[in-house]
């Protein structure tokens, strides 16, 4: 079973020459530590146990040891994220090590906003109902104290239609969208 394995790859190898090895997945940014995996783990469960995180919600951080990477669960509900289920992947949401693991086809959106804020150490991507109305709508938000000052003035609101066309299933499922949002 191995050898056939082997031969396989050594066979795809060479038929698809340069194009197999661009196809590989990226190299890791490196060990990280067991404490801070458990901090993203734990920011799952608190984040879905507050209402903060559906089933569809998920955080990310980025690789403390190489900006270039980040880390973020499989796809799964946040409330039952283990250790286990953290994956690593590259800024074009490309993972490091799959194993078959699922990922969210959201993922994009961390991706191409830690590309565009080198400064960004963490990414929440959540579908609160208390937000979603200012998205949907032409009324804006606005800070009404002190605490909610970070705000601005003005807070942007994407509008996935002018990128991804009318009808569209309002995904950010591809880097374009992903960069889209990020701007």
């Amino acid at each position: 079973m191995l050898f056939a394995r082997m031969a396989a790859i050594a066979l795809l190898s060479l038929v698809a020459g340069p194009h197999f090895a661009a196809a590989q997945a990226p190299a890791s940014g490196g060990p990280v530590d067991a404490a801070l995996i458990e901090d993203l783990v734990a920011a799952h469960h608190i984040l879905a146990d507050q209402g903060v995180l559906d089933a569809y919600g998920h955080v990310s951080i980025r690789h403390p040891a190489n900006p270039n990477r980040y880390l973020i669960a499989r796809a799964m509900s946040p409330a039952d994220v283990t250790a286990a289920d953290i994956m690593e992947f590259d800024l074009d949401s490309k993972p490091v090590d799959q194993r078959g693991r699922s990922m969210f086809l959201e993922r994009f959106i961390h991706g191409e906003i830690y590309k565009a804020r080198p400064d960004v150490k963490a990414v929440v991507h959540c579908h609160s109902p208390s937000l979603i109305p200012f998205g949907a709508t032409t009324v804006k938000l606005q800070p009404i104290y002190h605490m909610s000052s970070f705000l601005g003035l003005d807070v942007p609101v994407l509008e996935i239609r002018d990128v991804k066309g009318p009808g569209s299933n309002r995904l950010v499922g591809n880097p374009k969208l992903g960069a889209a949002l990020a701007k």
